[in-house]
């Protein structure tokens, strides 16, 4: 929608030195639409200030900014993240407040959390009446599309609801990060409902420490109103249900809210008991394997019961959830061959140790001779310090370890890869910085029975390199090395 000089001086709460409408805002003066406001934001490595001439000559008619610019139409805000998401808002008519919008934040599960969330209301509710932004793609009712990153910048976010709501949505599933909390990314979105997964060591390349990082992602709790989850098997969770009023508990804890029992692996999928406040015990089957993504079917489940969902119609529709690309996905192309190929986005030490204690538990059911082959890395320019932790747990759960590249960014590959062996068992652990390499080497490894885990990158269709981006997709390199074989 449009919004006159008027409209934007009282949505900033500053003059706007132009008179006249405005047809949409963004901070890439790449992406200016004539007509439109440019918002400055002084980011990480420059000053948007230094693009607001460019901006102009795209046919930007006004710039927002923290500082006047000279030779530019300029309304000065005390917060340029703030300005745009409030502007992101306005342009796209608040969409949220006629959406009901479930936030999910955590450090790991939230992007398989969403996607269960999503699941269950689309069989519910139906593929149109939903719509999911996450990690790994956007759906708008039938229509996918790839994400660029977790929760976008305040205009992509809005006009992703904007877009969810025209196409006849009601409920839309946002998997909220650290990041977006923090960086104003969300600011303005109104959330129905919150579920929290749990909080380990990442992203403190960002955060300061990990106190910052649970005071951001409890942000998320403190402006929802509705039903708030959040995991009692997390400390992080358990104190945010401590501090922030309303909260209920999910988990396998004998004090939890809904109390998760009796998991069991049953075919190729797991069954668990959840008990719930008003003393249901609800039977549960999913296809999704493992304890934690247990807890990420339990947490969504609770939240949706909370949300008014009938019983039965939530426990059938758990059993439909579909697989989550890059999240323990299973490669079908490695059934012919008698192995298992699963690839999946673990990149921090606990997420991997969670993976391949499932893993290692699949292995265990298809023979006493089954193999754990696992291909792993750890990034660049991320905190370093889960670097060798990273090569412990791997050595300690699986049989043959392979540490490879993943996206280096800046750094030197190699470098990275040996403050990952400085953990790691040299014994059963080999270097392969080519990362087609190492998959093909462990898939050239593998004989019928072997479980291959290929983690770090997951739905990832880019590997950033100090050499460049290359394309690089894991479950399609996994089937292309197979048809190779």
């Amino acid at each position: 929608m449009r919004l006159n000089s008027a409209a934007i001086a009282t949505v900033l709460s500053t003059e706007v030195p132009v008179e006249g409408d405005f047809t949409a805002v963004t901070n890439a003066s790449n992406q200016v639409q004539p007509g439109g406001v440019f918002v400055a934001i002084k980011g990480f490595t420059s000053d948007g200030a230094k693009y607001a001439p460019d901006a102009i000559c795209r046919g930007a008619r006004l710039v927002v900014a923290q500082e006047p610019i000279d030779g530019v139409p300029t309304a000065v805000v005390p917060d340029a993240r703030v300005a745009l998401a409030q502007l992101a808002c306005a342009f796209a008519g608040d969409p949220s407040h006629e959406l009901t919008v479930y936030g999910v934040t955590g450090t790991n599960g939230k992007t398989t959390s969403s996607y269960v969330l999503h699941g269950i209301l689309s069989a519910a509710y139906g593929e149109d009446a939903t719509g999911l932004l996450t990690t790994a793609e956007i759906v708008v009712g039938r229509h996918r599309e790839p994400a660029v990153r977790t929760t976008g910048e305040a205009p992509v976010v809005q006009g992703n609801l904007r877009r969810m709501l025209d196409g006849g949505a009601k409920h839309v599933v946002l998997e909220t990060s650290s990041h977006g909390l923090a960086l104003h990314r969300v600011l303005g979105t109104r959330y129905a409902a919150a579920l929290f997964t749990n909080l380990t060591r990442d992203h403190l390349d960002f955060h300061p420490d990990m106190e910052d990082y649970y005071r951001t992602k409890r942000r998320l709790f403190e402006r929802t109103d509705g039903p708030k989850l959040v995991n009692a098997d997390d400390e992080y969770g358990r104190r945010i249900a401590g501090e922030v009023d309303g909260t209920l508990t999910y988990g396998a804890s004998a004090d939890a809210d809904y109390r998760i029992s009796d998991v069991r692996l049953e075919g190729a999928g797991t069954a668990f008991t959840l008990k719930t406040p008003a003393g249901q015990s609800l039977s549960f089957r999913t296809p999704l394997l493992g304890d934690y993504n247990v807890h990420n079917v339990a947490g969504a489940s609770a939240l949706l019961l909370e949300m008014g969902m009938d019983a039965d119609t939530l426990v059938a529709a758990a059993q439909t959830i579909p697989q989550v690309p890059g999240r323990f996905e299973r490669v079908p192309a490695a059934a012919d061959r008698g192995f298992e190929v699963i690839v999946d986005y673990a990149h921090t030490d606990d997420a991997l140790r969670a993976l391949l204690e499932v893993a290692r538990e699949v292995t265990s059911t298809r023979g006493d001779d089954a193999r754990l082959i696992v291909v792993y890395g750890a990034a660049g320019e991320r905190d370093p310090a889960k670097r060798a932790p990273m090569g412990t747990v791997a050595s300690r759960l699986g049989d043959i370890n392979i540490i490879t590249t993943d996206d280096a960014y800046s750094e030197d590959p190699q470098a990275i890869a040996d403050e990952v062996m400085s953990g790691a068992d040299s014994s059963n652990t080999a270097v392969v910085l080519e990362r087609r390499e190492a998959i093909r080497q462990a898939l050239d490894e593998a004989r019928p029975g072997d479980v291959v885990v290929v983690a770090g990158k997951g739905h990832e269709r880019v590997q950033h390199l100090p050499t460049g981006d290359i394309d690089f997709h894991d479950p399609t390199v996994v089937t292309e090395l197979l048809a190779d074989r």
